[in-house]
């Protein structure tokens, strides 16, 4: 398929996970926006399972690029840096492995940078997002990627919400009320404009075990004037399936918030780990009930 006039690159990492990988490309064949105004790009950070057959599958429905970084140990930033890298559209969408977009998804997207009067981040809603156990097995046989729609409505029937509604409810959905907005920007799925990604340096590669990178990210995004839009209809839902090294990742969250502590002096997120003794109280609450410093004091 034809690589130009691109308005969105979806770029996508992944590792040894080629069904989930295939549950995401097939949302990306339902999308509304045309086909030929967006390209996928799979960064694979080291697979040896048969991820790139999968994405052969679907040269002849998406226009679909596949590089192979070898595998050096988890290196997602730089595997969205390289997908950056070699991006043609103006907006760069970044979701993972095992994200299905809603059908909508990439138009609603493109619909809110363009109207928007300054640099736009966005932070797709994704349904379905940290569930555990038997609530995966409840739920998994009522999923379907060729029609993610359908499934989007049961999950938001039964409650299975983003991870993070907890602070929509608590802080509002418009986040510029928010004082730091940059703490769940999460790229599981959001957008930003090429060229600001690309002005504030990328992804910072030395984050080379899970998390941190994405935040750090959202940080700089934030101090170059970037505005951060959350609405709940730019949607997606997390395929059901067992996380691995669930104790390691708490580990390595604590780690992270005090990393990002020491290199931008903000508060460290609970989010990240119990370090306040309530573990599901998030930077933006923490501000909101302690602190009395500027948004702009914050990243200062």
């Amino acid at each position: 398929m034809s690589t130009q006039n691109k308005a969105i690159s979806v770029i996508i990492p992944t590792y040894n996970r080629a069904e989930l990988l295939r549950h995401t490309l097939v949302s990306l064949t339902k999308q509304s926006l045309s086909q030929q105004a967006f390209e996928v790009i799979v960064v694979d950070d080291g697979s040896v399972d048969h991820s790139e057959a999968v994405c052969q599958e679907f040269k002849q429905s998406l226009d679909i690029k596949y590089f192979h970084q070898q595998d050096k140990g988890f290196r997602a930033g730089k595997a969205r840096n390289i997908g950056a890298a070699i991006a043609e559209g103006d907006y760069l969408i970044f979701i993972d492995t095992s994200v299905v977009l809603s059908s909508q998804a990439l138009e609603k997207h493109l619909q809110v940078h363009q109207a928007s009067e300054q640099p736009t981040s966005i932070i797709g809603y994704v349904y379905a997002f940290g569930l555990r156990g038997k609530e995966i097995e409840h739920i998994e046989p009522m999923m379907s990627s060729d029609n993610a729609d359908v499934s989007l409505m049961y999950l938001d029937s039964i409650g299975a919400n983003d991870q993070r509604h907890g602070q929509y409810e608590l802080m509002g959905a418009d986040l510029s009320r928010w004082p730091a907005p940059f703490d769940i920007f999460w790229t599981c799925h959001v957008s930003v404009e090429r060229k600001l990604f690309l002005s504030v340096g990328g992804f910072d590669e030395n984050f080379t075990s899970w998390g941190g990178e994405d935040v750090d990210l959202g940080i700089r995004l934030f101090q170059a004037g970037s505005r951060f839009h959350m609405q709940k209809d730019i949607c997606s839902f997390h395929w059901p399936h067992p996380e691995e090294g669930e104790e390691s990742k708490n580990n390595e969250g604590v780690n992270i918030a005090q990393d990002l502590h020491k290199k931008y002096q903000l508060w460290e997120t609970s989010f990240y780990g119990d370090l306040y003794g309530e573990p599901h109280m998030s930077l933006n609450e923490v501000i909101a009930r302690f602190g009395g410093r500027s948004e702009l004091e914050l990243v200062g």
